[in-house]
């Protein structure tokens, strides 16, 4: 039996007749660059086609692998942590994480040398393009989440994009929806990534609130796959205080699907709580925890 090809372990099923493609985007790290072109290199050879996004957060890249309809995503970050460090997010056709089985096929390939019987060579090799819309497709994608009986105008909004990924999505999508938007934190210069600023040092996110008399404040990580809010006080918005405020909303608008709220293993008993009390005279939610 021939060895598994690289195309096949990511896509079993194929998505078409043409060449296989992968998704690659990247914070703002200066290492993002030698990486990025490290594992270009890599999958070309292995004749799999590369579309280049640049720096998006990493929902977006997410979101761009299944708009492109591409086999696989990367995301070259590491999330919240300084420049120096970097990593490597895998998704899979549908913008969902990479299988654990699916990894252990590409490990396995890797691993036991049976790669190198099945690198392809001349013009079996992959090409290269770089995809120059990615960006508008993600703030079209978000925009779209957004009622569009609703609008922000008459609310100022603070936000921290930590010189990450998102210095130009977020401050792009609030203003599109008619916010008028003050923006720290958007001018990475490959090193300064989460460096006294964004979701890890909230502080100065509650400053900027009182000091310009903002409605809200929102701060990301370097690659924008989690935020903080702060109220027109200043005082701390978390995610657990991000979930109970949309969950009741929608429950007592009755537009909670199967009156669940899932939640990650951070989350505290206090979410419960804040969910199971008022909700008690509603309809209370079912309680699901995601690992």
């Amino acid at each position: 039996m021939p060895p598994p090809t690289f195309s096949r372990i990511l896509t079993p099923k194929p998505r078409g007749h043409g060449r296989h493609k992968i998704v690659i985007g990247k914070d703002t790290r200066l290492s993002g660059y030698m990486l990025e072109n490290a594992i270009s290199s890599g999958i070309l050879s292995m004749g799999v086609d590369v579309l280049f996004i640049g720096p998006l957060p990493t929902p977006g890249v997410a979101y761009v692998t299944r708009s492109l309809r591409a086999d696989a995503g990367i995301v070259i970050t590491a999330s919240h942590n300084p420049y120096a460090d970097n990593g490597i997010k895998f998704f899979r056709a549908d913008g969902y994480k990479l299988d654990d089985k699916i990894e252990a096929s590409i490990e396995n390939l890797v691993f036991s040398g049976e790669i190198e019987n099945i690198r392809p060579t001349a013009e079996e090799i992959g090409k290269a393009v770089r995809i120059a819309d990615a960006l508008g497709r993600y703030i079209e994608f978000a925009k779209a989440g957004f009622p569009r009986r609703m609008t922000l105008e008459g609310m100022r909004v603070i936000v921290d994009c930590a010189n990450g990924a998102a210095y130009k999505a977020t401050p792009c999508v609030l203003r599109e929806l008619g916010a008028e938007v003050i923006v720290v934190g958007d001018t990475p210069n490959g090193k300064n990534i989460n460096k006294d600023c964004g979701s890890m040092h909230p502080q100065h996110l509650y400053q900027l609130v009182r000091e310009f008399r903002a409605d809200v404040g929102i701060a990301h990580d370097g690659d924008a796959d989690r935020v903080l809010m702060c109220d027109e006080t200043g005082g701390l918005v978390d995610g657990d205080d991000i979930m109970a405020i949309a969950a009741l909303e929608m429950l007592a608008q009755g537009t909670l699907p199967n009156e669940t709220l899932v939640s990650t293993v951070m989350s505290n008993a206090g979410l419960d709580a804040a969910i199971k009390r008022p909700a008690a005279k509603l309809s209370a939610p079912t309680w699901a925890t995601k690992t």
